[in-house]
């Protein structure tokens, strides 16, 4: 980790200058008014998405193309300007485990899986496609080595590709933490921990309506978060509204109680999903009181996910022919 927070102040300078071109609420409900996905794709052409050699070419059929683009340029960025780039390996991790996803279940469905890896990652993809097609684990770390080859033994017995997410987002989850330890980052720390408790709670309210047991929660539960397995597991036979109370100290007890009665209401995660993203972003938010440091570069990759994530929503919305409500349901919140 760099020495102190006064080697961050040329860096958050630089962010704080970048936030001006985030995606405002206004302009995220502007996206989600346009008629056409050309009308969206221009609001973000105006934010700086896009390169100088396509900066007029992208239409409906480039979106993920563009979204790609504007992430890989928020890692560079970040990455560029970072007195030390490992401060940041917890927000990297996620990309590496997506790659060896893709690469163990394209090899074991005999496809190129190429077209779906991502060049975001502490690991180079390339490493990781010869690491794969050679077993050979030199470049990456025990704990990446270990879940590959457990993955890899799971499958061959089970079948079940759904075992290699549960087995690689575990040892993910505890990559993340790992790395965000070794910064001595409060920030970095709590959002690694509340990203978990996020995806532990929306695994507890699929698994509950899909009526399966609370012994089987703890095959997929991640260790890490603030929010105890013991508190999960005693709620399998409680309402959402008694479990909700229960999380008043780790600052979910709104997300699922909303998400929760959502759910009993209409039988969809939608709500739940986007209320677990707007906690995150809420969090993101207490950077911005922080003059300098690690925290508004850390607040700005996690604003630059969640705007993506908001803008592949609308244009989705758009280009599926979904009403403004429908859409405006979906809508996160944004971190300017």
């Amino acid at each position: 980790m760099a020495d102190s927070n006064k080697d961050y102040v040329f860096a958050s300078s630089r962010v704080r200058g970048a936030e001006k071109n985030l995606l405002t609420r206004e302009k995220a409900e502007k996206m989600a008014d346009s008629k056409t996905t050309d009308g969206a794709l221009k609001i973000l052409l105006d934010l700086d998405y896009g390169t100088s050699e396509n900066k007029d070419g992208f239409g409906e059929g480039q979106i993920d193309e563009l979204l790609s683009q504007e992430l890989h340029k928020a890692y560079d960025f970040i990455l560029s300007i970072a007195p030390d780039r490992d401060d940041f390996s917890a927000f990297l991790y996620p990309y590496d485990y997506h790659n060896l996803k893709v690469l163990l279940k394209a090899e074991f469905a005999e496809i190129d899986g190429a077209p779906y890896l991502m060049d975001i990652g502490t690991v180079d993809s390339a490493v990781l496609v010869q690491m794969v097609r050679e077993r050979n684990f030199i470049s990456v770390s025990t704990l990446m080595k270990d879940a590959v080859l457990e993955a890899i033994d799971t499958f061959s017995r089970t079948k079940d590709p759904q075992m290699i997410d549960f087995i690689l987002d575990r040892a993910c989850y505890a990559e993340m933490l790992l790395a965000a330890g070794r910064t001595g980052s409060k920030f970095i720390n709590d959002y690694v921990r509340l990203t978990i408790d996020t995806i532990n709670l929306k695994t507890f309210a699929r698994l509950r309506e899909m009526k399966r047991s609370w012994d089987f929660f703890q095959k997929v539960f991640l260790p890490g978060g603030g929010v105890p397995e013991k508190l999960f597991i005693g709620a399998f036979d409680e309402s959402y509204e008694q479990f909700a109370e229960k999380l008043l100290p780790y600052g979910l007890m709104e997300t699922a109680a909303l998400g929760g009665a959502a759910i009993r209401e209409t039988g969809r995660f939608t709500t739940l999903e986007k209320l677990c993203d707007d906690r995150i972003m809420e969090f993101a938010g207490s950077a911005k009181f922080v003059s300098f440091g690690i925290e508004p570069l850390a607040a700005y990759l996690i604003a630059k996910e969640g705007e993506i994530r908001l803008a592949r929503i609308i244009l989705a919305g758009l280009t599926q022919g979904l009403s403004r409500e429908a859409i405006g349901e979906r809508m996160r919140k944004t971190y300017v």
